[in-house]
C-alpha cells in the first residue's frame, strides 16, 4: 500500500475545526409529529451505519414552506400536510421498489442481503439484481439518461448522445458517471473479476444508485415546469410512493430516516413546498420562477444533507470495521465522493474537504483517524438543513 500524505488528517482536523457544529434545537414546523421526528430510537428500516451522533433537530429558514404555514407562503393543497399527486399513476414508485428488490428479494430461497457490507453476495445474487436494475422502462432506463440540472445545460442537452455526454460529464451524471460504475460492478461480480471482494461491487452499486435518486428529484422539480407530473416523480424518487411517518421507507428515504429522521422530514416539507409552488402557479407552463426556485433550493439543501449523512455513516462505520467490510465502506463513501465535491468546496475547508473525498478513492484504506477526521469535517461543512 502506498503511503498518504501527512497533510491529509492535518488538513481534515483543520477543516472539522473550522465550523461549529449547530446546536440542536427543536423544529419550528408541526409537518411530522415533532416528537417523532427527532427521534433517531424509531424503527425506520435498516440502519445503514452508525447513527450521524446524536438526533438532529433541523429548524426550518424564515421562507421555507413549513406546517403550520407562516407568511412566507400563500395557501396552497400542501397545507393539508400531504403531498397531492397530480396522477394517481407515477411509474417512478416502480423504480424505487426495483432497488428495494435487489436488496430484499429471495435467491434460492434465501433473504438476499445484496447490499450488506459484512458478506459477500454470489455471482448468482449480482445476476438477479442486474435482471431487475434492466427492466423495461425501469432503473437502466432512466440512469442511462439523467442529467444533473445543478451543472448548467448545454445548447445540445440530449445526454444519450455520445458527443454531449463526452463534453458534459457532471451535466450527464447518468450515462458519463453512473453508468460506467454500474456497468463494471455487475460485470465484476457475476464474472469475479478482479481481486476484490464483490461485496465491494455491491457497495459502488448501492451508492450509485442511491446517486440517482438524490439527483432526480432535483431534475424532475424542473421539468415540473412544464410537465406537472413530474413534481410527482420528484416525490416518488424520494419516497417510493411512502408517507413520511410510514413505519417502513423506501430508497433514499429509508437511509435518512434511519439516520436523521429531521433531515427526513425536511425534504419531505421541500417535496410539499415544491408542490405548494405548483399550485399557487398552475399554469401549464408555469411563470413565477422566483417561487419555483425557492422551493427547488429548499429541496435540495435537505437533499444533499441526506446524502451527507449516508456519507458519514459510511464513513464512521469505515473507522471501526477491518478487512473486506472496510473495504465495502470506502467503497461505498468514494463511489458518493464527486457527488459532495461540488457541495463541499463552497463550504469552509472546502479544498481540503474536496482533497479528503478524492483520497477515498486511493489504493489504501483510510485509517480510523483519517475516516473520522473526513466524517467530521463533512458533517460540519454541510449541516442540518
Amino acid at each position: 500500500m502506498r503511503q498518504r500524505p501527512t497533510w491529509l488528517l492535518a488538513a481534515l482536523l483543520a477543516a472539522a475545526c473550522e465550523t461549529p457544529a449547530p446546536a440542536p434545537s427543536p423544529r419550528a414546523d408541526a409537518g411530522l409529529d415533532s416528537a417523532a421526528s427527532v427521534d433517531a430510537s424509531a424503527d425506520q428500516g435498516p440502519q445503514d451505519g452508525p447513527p450521524t451522533d446524536a438526533p438532529r433537530a433541523c429548524m426550518a429558514r424564515d421562507d421555507d414552506y413549513r406546517l403550520p404555514r407562516t407568511g412566507a407562503w400563500m395557501p396552497c393543497v400542501s397545507d393539508r400536510g400531504a403531498y397531492a399527486r397530480f396522477s394517481t399513476s407515477t411509474s417512478t414508485i416502480a423504480r424505487v421498489e426495483a432497488f428495494e428488490r435487489m436488496h430484499r428479494d429471495p435467491v434460492g430461497g434465501r433473504p438476499l442481503g445484496f447490499f450488506d457490507p459484512a458478506r459477500d453476495p454470489s455471482f448468482e445474487e449480482f445476476t438477479f439484481a442486474r435482471t431487475i436494475y434492466l427492466e423495461p422502462e425501469g432503473l437502466d432506463s432512466r440512469v442511462s439518461r439523467r442529467s444533473d440540472e445543478h451543472y448548467p445545460a448545454p445548447t445540445v442537452n440530449d445526454c444519450r448522445m455520445d458527443a454531449v455526454r463526452m463534453a458534459n460529464p457532471d451535466y450527464c451524471v447518468g450515462p458519463a458517471r453512473l453508468l460506467p460504475v454500474l456497468t463494471e460492478a455487475f460485470r465484476a461480480g457475476q464474472t469475479g473479476a478482479g481481486a476484490a471482494p464483490s461485496r465491494v461491487h455491491a457497495a459502488r452499486i448501492e451508492a450509485a444508485l442511491l446517486w440517482f435518486f438524490y439527483v432526480s428529484p432535483y431534475k424532475e422539480s424542473q421539468t415540473c415546469a412544464t410537465t406537472q407530473a413530474d413534481c410527482d416523480s420528484a416525490w416518488a424518487y424520494y419516497t417510493g410512493g411512502a408517507p413520511p411517518d410510514a413505519p417502513t421507507q423506501l430508497g433514499l428515504a429509508r437511509y435518512v430516516a434511519a439516520l436523521e429522521p429531521g433531515t427526513h422530514a425536511r425534504i419531505f416539507d421541500g417535496l410539499l413546498a415544491l408542490r405548494c409552488w405548483r399550485d399557487l402557479d398552475p399554469a401549464p407552463t408555469a411563470t413565477d420562477v422566483a417561487l419555483r426556485e425557492r422551493a427547488r433550493a429548499q429541496l435540495d439543501r435537505a437533499l444533499t444533507r441526506g446524502v451527507v449523512a449516508v456519507t458519514v455513516a459510511r464513513l464512521r462505520a469505515l473507522a471501526t470495521a477491518t478487512g473486506p467490510e472496510a473495504l465495502a465502506h470506502q467503497a461505498f463513501a468514494a463511489t458518493l465522493g464527486p457527488l459532495l465535491e461540488r457541495a463541499v468546496l463552497t463550504s469552509p475547508g472546502g479544498p481540503a474537504l474536496r482533497d479528503g473525498l478524492r483520497a477515498l478513492a486511493g489504493t489504501s484504506i483510510l485509517t480510523p483517524s483519517e475516516a473520522r477526521a473526513l466524517a467530521d469535517a463533512l458533517d460540519r461543512a454541510i449541516p442540518c438543513p
